[in-house]
Protein backbone atom coordinates (compact mmCIF):
# COMPACT_ATOMS: atom_id res chain seq x y z
CA UNK A 1 0.00 0.00 0.00
CA UNK A 2 1.59 3.47 -1.05
CA UNK A 3 1.66 6.39 1.39
CA UNK A 4 -1.34 7.79 -0.80
CA UNK A 5 -3.59 5.26 0.09
CA UNK A 6 -2.29 4.60 3.71
CA UNK A 7 -4.11 8.32 4.01
CA UNK A 8 -7.12 7.90 1.65
CA UNK A 9 -7.54 4.81 3.96
CA UNK A 10 -6.66 6.56 7.05
CA UNK A 11 -8.32 9.72 6.65
CA UNK A 12 -11.91 7.62 5.55
CA UNK A 13 -11.99 5.46 9.07
CA UNK A 14 -11.56 8.93 11.04
CA UNK A 15 -14.12 10.04 8.42
CA UNK A 16 -16.51 7.27 9.63
CA UNK A 17 -15.59 7.44 13.57
CA UNK A 18 -16.16 10.95 13.20
CA UNK A 19 -20.24 10.65 11.85
CA UNK A 20 -21.19 7.42 13.99
CA UNK A 21 -19.84 9.29 17.08
CA UNK A 22 -21.90 12.45 16.19
CA UNK A 23 -25.27 9.73 15.46
CA UNK A 24 -24.43 8.05 19.08
CA UNK A 25 -24.28 11.87 20.35
CA UNK A 26 -26.97 12.95 18.91
CA UNK A 27 -29.38 9.47 19.54
CA UNK A 28 -28.09 9.90 23.31
CA UNK A 29 -29.19 13.73 23.13
CA UNK A 30 -32.48 12.57 21.93
CA UNK A 31 -32.99 9.96 24.35
CA UNK A 32 -31.74 12.18 27.71
CA UNK A 33 -34.22 14.99 25.82
CA UNK A 34 -37.34 12.36 26.33
CA UNK A 35 -35.82 11.54 30.20
CA UNK A 36 -35.44 15.42 30.91
CA UNK A 37 -39.06 15.77 29.36
CA UNK A 38 -41.11 12.64 31.13
CA UNK A 39 -39.73 14.14 34.32
CA UNK A 40 -40.69 17.48 33.98
CA UNK A 41 -44.34 16.09 33.13
CA UNK A 42 -44.02 13.84 36.05
CA UNK A 43 -42.67 16.78 38.22
CA UNK A 44 -45.70 18.92 37.36
CA UNK A 45 -48.43 16.16 37.45
CA UNK A 46 -50.58 16.96 40.51
CA UNK A 47 -50.88 15.18 43.25
CA UNK A 48 -54.36 13.35 43.90
CA UNK A 49 -56.17 11.19 45.93
CA UNK A 50 -57.06 7.83 44.92
CA UNK A 51 -61.34 7.44 45.29
CA UNK A 52 -61.65 10.68 45.59
CA UNK A 53 -63.75 13.44 43.65
CA UNK A 54 -64.37 17.37 43.94
CA UNK A 55 -68.01 18.74 43.47
CA UNK A 56 -69.15 21.66 43.17
CA UNK A 57 -72.32 22.95 45.34
CA UNK A 58 -74.42 25.92 45.51
CA UNK A 59 -75.93 26.78 49.23
CA UNK A 60 -80.32 27.29 48.38
CA UNK A 61 -80.08 28.83 51.79
CA UNK A 62 -77.07 31.52 51.64
CA UNK A 63 -75.97 31.34 48.05
CA UNK A 64 -72.75 30.58 48.87
CA UNK A 65 -70.76 27.85 46.06
CA UNK A 66 -68.55 25.57 48.57
CA UNK A 67 -66.77 22.86 47.16
CA UNK A 68 -67.30 19.55 48.61
CA UNK A 69 -64.78 16.24 48.53
CA UNK A 70 -66.00 13.02 48.88
CA UNK A 71 -63.39 10.00 49.26
CA UNK A 72 -65.10 6.48 49.26
CA UNK A 73 -63.92 3.67 51.11
CA UNK A 74 -61.80 0.52 49.55
CA UNK A 75 -64.49 -1.91 49.51
CA UNK A 76 -67.44 0.63 47.61
CA UNK A 77 -67.18 -0.63 44.30
CA UNK A 78 -67.20 -4.28 45.34
CA UNK A 79 -70.22 -3.97 47.01
CA UNK A 80 -73.84 -2.78 46.58
CA UNK A 81 -74.37 -1.60 50.36
CA UNK A 82 -75.04 1.71 51.50
CA UNK A 83 -72.16 3.32 53.71
CA UNK A 84 -72.31 5.73 56.65
CA UNK A 85 -70.88 8.80 56.34
CA UNK A 86 -68.14 11.31 58.03
CA UNK A 87 -68.49 15.16 57.38
CA UNK A 88 -65.82 17.51 57.91
CA UNK A 89 -65.59 21.44 58.61
CA UNK A 90 -62.30 22.88 57.37
CA UNK A 91 -61.89 20.20 54.34
CA UNK A 92 -58.69 21.72 52.89
CA UNK A 93 -56.80 20.15 56.25
CA UNK A 94 -58.90 17.74 57.22
CA UNK A 95 -60.08 15.44 54.29
CA UNK A 96 -56.58 14.80 53.12
CA UNK A 97 -55.18 13.98 56.92
CA UNK A 98 -58.70 12.21 57.57
CA UNK A 99 -58.23 10.00 54.36
CA UNK A 100 -54.76 8.78 55.42
CA UNK A 101 -55.66 8.36 59.13
CA UNK A 102 -58.61 6.13 58.28
CA UNK A 103 -56.84 4.01 55.27
CA UNK A 104 -54.38 2.93 57.79
CA UNK A 105 -57.71 1.80 60.13
CA UNK A 106 -59.44 0.29 57.29
CA UNK A 107 -56.55 -2.20 56.05
CA UNK A 108 -56.15 -2.81 59.62
CA UNK A 109 -60.11 -3.96 59.82
CA UNK A 110 -60.31 -1.36 63.08
CA UNK A 111 -63.19 0.63 61.46
CA UNK A 112 -66.37 -0.03 59.80
CA UNK A 113 -65.72 1.90 56.19
CA UNK A 114 -67.72 5.06 55.65
CA UNK A 115 -67.78 7.85 53.03
CA UNK A 116 -64.99 10.98 54.18
CA UNK A 117 -67.47 14.09 52.98
CA UNK A 118 -65.12 17.12 53.59
CA UNK A 119 -67.06 20.91 52.89
CA UNK A 120 -64.87 23.59 52.18
CA UNK A 121 -64.76 27.39 53.01
CA UNK A 122 -67.31 29.31 50.40
CA UNK A 123 -65.86 29.84 47.41
CA UNK A 124 -64.08 33.33 46.78
CA UNK A 125 -64.03 34.32 50.48
CA UNK A 126 -61.34 34.59 52.83
CA UNK A 127 -61.94 31.67 55.10
CA UNK A 128 -61.91 33.45 58.62
CA UNK A 129 -65.22 35.16 57.05
CA UNK A 130 -66.06 32.12 55.78
CA UNK A 131 -65.76 30.25 59.11
CA UNK A 132 -67.01 32.24 61.53
CA UNK A 133 -70.12 33.44 59.86
CA UNK A 134 -71.00 29.21 59.09
CA UNK A 135 -69.67 27.66 62.35
CA UNK A 136 -71.09 30.51 65.34
CA UNK A 137 -74.21 30.42 65.92
CA UNK A 138 -74.64 33.97 67.67
CA UNK A 139 -74.22 37.18 66.26
CA UNK A 140 -70.99 38.84 67.65
CA UNK A 141 -69.86 41.86 66.20
CA UNK A 142 -67.37 43.13 69.16
CA UNK A 143 -65.37 39.83 69.53
CA UNK A 144 -62.47 39.85 71.00
CA UNK A 145 -60.63 37.20 68.85
CA UNK A 146 -62.67 37.62 65.84
CA UNK A 147 -60.31 37.15 62.53
CA UNK A 148 -61.45 40.63 61.22
CA UNK A 149 -64.16 43.35 61.15
CA UNK A 150 -65.85 41.97 58.38
CA UNK A 151 -65.79 38.59 60.09
CA UNK A 152 -67.00 39.57 62.87
CA UNK A 153 -70.19 41.29 61.16
CA UNK A 154 -70.92 37.71 59.10
CA UNK A 155 -70.79 36.34 62.38
CA UNK A 156 -73.72 34.12 63.99
CA UNK A 157 -75.38 32.26 60.77
CA UNK A 158 -74.63 28.67 61.84
CA UNK A 159 -78.46 27.91 61.44
CA UNK A 160 -77.85 28.40 58.01
CA UNK A 161 -75.26 26.53 57.62
CA UNK A 162 -76.64 23.82 59.56
CA UNK A 163 -80.08 24.25 57.15
CA UNK A 164 -77.44 23.66 54.10
CA UNK A 165 -76.13 20.56 55.03
CA UNK A 166 -79.58 19.03 56.02
CA UNK A 167 -81.56 20.32 53.07
CA UNK A 168 -78.76 20.37 50.14
CA UNK A 169 -75.16 18.47 51.03
CA UNK A 170 -77.50 15.02 52.35
CA UNK A 171 -79.48 15.42 49.50
CA UNK A 172 -77.14 15.25 46.85
CA UNK A 173 -74.86 12.78 48.78
CA UNK A 174 -78.00 10.23 48.90
CA UNK A 175 -78.27 11.41 44.92
CA UNK A 176 -75.26 10.22 44.01
CA UNK A 177 -73.75 7.95 46.25
CA UNK A 178 -74.75 4.85 48.10
CA UNK A 179 -75.08 6.06 51.27
CA UNK A 180 -76.42 5.33 54.71
CA UNK A 181 -78.33 8.54 56.15
CA UNK A 182 -79.38 6.67 59.45
CA UNK A 183 -75.71 7.15 60.46
CA UNK A 184 -73.98 10.67 59.68
CA UNK A 185 -71.23 11.52 61.46
CA UNK A 186 -69.82 14.95 62.03
CA UNK A 187 -66.34 16.11 63.38
CA UNK A 188 -65.23 20.09 63.88
CA UNK A 189 -62.38 21.39 65.56
CA UNK A 190 -62.14 25.14 67.73
CA UNK A 191 -64.88 26.87 65.91
CA UNK A 192 -65.69 23.98 63.66
CA UNK A 193 -66.14 21.96 67.47
CA UNK A 194 -68.25 25.20 68.40
CA UNK A 195 -70.57 23.86 65.62
CA UNK A 196 -70.78 20.57 66.60
CA UNK A 197 -71.54 21.42 70.06
CA UNK A 198 -74.02 23.30 69.00
CA UNK A 199 -75.56 20.99 66.56
CA UNK A 200 -76.12 18.78 69.62
CA UNK A 201 -78.17 21.37 72.06
CA UNK A 202 -80.32 22.95 69.00
CA UNK A 203 -80.65 20.70 66.01
CA UNK A 204 -79.56 17.07 67.29
CA UNK A 205 -81.07 15.20 64.45
CA UNK A 206 -78.84 16.62 62.33
CA UNK A 207 -76.26 13.94 62.77
CA UNK A 208 -76.31 10.50 64.95
CA UNK A 209 -72.84 11.25 66.26
CA UNK A 210 -70.57 14.16 66.74
CA UNK A 211 -66.97 14.56 67.00
CA UNK A 212 -65.91 18.09 68.87
CA UNK A 213 -61.89 18.99 69.01
CA UNK A 214 -60.89 21.97 71.18
CA UNK A 215 -64.63 23.55 70.60
CA UNK A 216 -64.29 27.14 71.01
CA UNK A 217 -66.45 27.60 73.97
CA UNK A 218 -65.19 30.53 74.77
CA UNK A 219 -67.33 32.47 71.72
CA UNK A 220 -69.57 35.30 72.78
CA UNK A 221 -69.33 35.43 76.23
CA UNK A 222 -70.12 31.53 76.29
CA UNK A 223 -73.25 31.83 74.70
CA UNK A 224 -73.13 28.00 73.53
CA UNK A 225 -73.75 27.43 77.81
CA UNK A 226 -76.84 29.84 77.42
CA UNK A 227 -78.06 28.06 74.44
CA UNK A 228 -78.41 24.66 76.23
CA UNK A 229 -79.64 25.80 78.82
CA UNK A 230 -82.68 27.39 76.95
CA UNK A 231 -82.60 23.63 75.37
CA UNK A 232 -83.15 22.04 78.80
CA UNK A 233 -85.83 24.03 79.43
CA UNK A 234 -87.93 22.46 76.96
CA UNK A 235 -86.34 19.23 76.32
CA UNK A 236 -85.92 15.82 78.37
CA UNK A 237 -84.83 14.28 75.38
CA UNK A 238 -81.47 14.46 73.79
CA UNK A 239 -80.66 12.02 71.05
CA UNK A 240 -76.70 12.15 70.15
CA UNK A 241 -73.67 10.81 70.85
CA UNK A 242 -70.80 13.56 71.53
CA UNK A 243 -67.03 12.98 71.73
CA UNK A 244 -65.23 16.10 72.93
CA UNK A 245 -61.60 16.20 72.82
CA UNK A 246 -58.80 19.11 73.66
CA UNK A 247 -55.31 19.64 74.23
CA UNK A 248 -54.40 19.36 78.19
CA UNK A 249 -52.11 22.79 77.18
CA UNK A 250 -54.72 24.90 75.94
CA UNK A 251 -55.75 26.72 79.11
CA UNK A 252 -52.59 28.31 78.32
CA UNK A 253 -53.11 29.55 75.27
CA UNK A 254 -54.48 32.12 75.30
CA UNK A 255 -57.36 34.58 77.38
CA UNK A 256 -59.35 31.51 77.99
CA UNK A 257 -59.92 28.48 79.96
CA UNK A 258 -60.62 26.09 77.05
CA UNK A 259 -59.90 22.35 78.75
CA UNK A 260 -61.73 23.82 81.92
CA UNK A 261 -64.87 25.42 80.09
CA UNK A 262 -65.20 22.19 77.39
CA UNK A 263 -65.27 20.15 80.90
CA UNK A 264 -68.07 22.41 82.02
CA UNK A 265 -69.99 21.80 79.57
CA UNK A 266 -69.41 18.23 79.72
CA UNK A 267 -70.69 18.41 83.48
CA UNK A 268 -73.48 20.95 82.68
CA UNK A 269 -74.71 17.91 79.99
CA UNK A 270 -74.34 14.96 82.77
CA UNK A 271 -76.33 17.06 84.90
CA UNK A 272 -79.23 17.12 82.76
CA UNK A 273 -79.67 13.37 82.95
CA UNK A 274 -81.06 13.86 79.17
CA UNK A 275 -82.69 10.65 77.80
CA UNK A 276 -80.22 8.77 74.63
CA UNK A 277 -77.55 11.36 75.03
CA UNK A 278 -73.87 9.57 74.97
CA UNK A 279 -71.22 12.24 76.17
CA UNK A 280 -67.42 11.42 76.62
CA UNK A 281 -65.23 14.27 77.55
CA UNK A 282 -60.93 13.73 76.89
CA UNK A 283 -57.69 16.08 77.63
CA UNK A 284 -54.50 14.73 75.68
CA UNK A 285 -51.83 14.99 77.33
CA UNK A 286 -48.77 17.16 75.80
CA UNK A 287 -51.13 18.31 72.68
CA UNK A 288 -51.97 21.88 72.11
CA UNK A 289 -54.52 23.94 70.04
CA UNK A 290 -52.47 23.08 66.87
CA UNK A 291 -51.22 19.83 67.49
CA UNK A 292 -54.18 17.69 68.91
CA UNK A 293 -56.31 17.29 65.50
CA UNK A 294 -54.69 13.99 64.48
CA UNK A 295 -54.87 12.43 67.78
CA UNK A 296 -58.71 13.87 68.46
CA UNK A 297 -59.81 12.39 64.81
CA UNK A 298 -58.20 8.88 65.40
CA UNK A 299 -59.67 8.85 68.74
CA UNK A 300 -63.05 10.41 67.51
CA UNK A 301 -63.75 8.27 64.24
CA UNK A 302 -62.83 5.33 66.24
CA UNK A 303 -65.30 6.08 68.84
CA UNK A 304 -67.84 6.55 66.27
CA UNK A 305 -66.80 3.77 63.71
CA UNK A 306 -65.33 1.36 65.67
CA UNK A 307 -65.75 -2.47 64.75
CA UNK A 308 -66.53 -4.83 67.53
Amino acid sequence: MTDITKTTFLFTICIITFFSCQQVSTHTQAIETKKSSALQNIKNKPYTLNKSSVHHLISSINHKKYDIYVKLPPSYKKTEKAYPILVLTDAGYAFPLVASISRRLFFAKRLEEFIIVGISYAKGEHFGISRTRDYTPTYSPNETLGYSKAARSASGQADKFIEFIKKDLFTFLDKTYRVDLNKKVFAGHSLGGLLANYMVVSAPETFEYYLSGSPSLWYHNQSIFTIEEKYAQQHKNLSANLYMCIGDKEDNQGPYKMVSQMFEFHKKLLSRSYKNLRVEALSLPGEDHETMYPSFITKGILWAFKTE
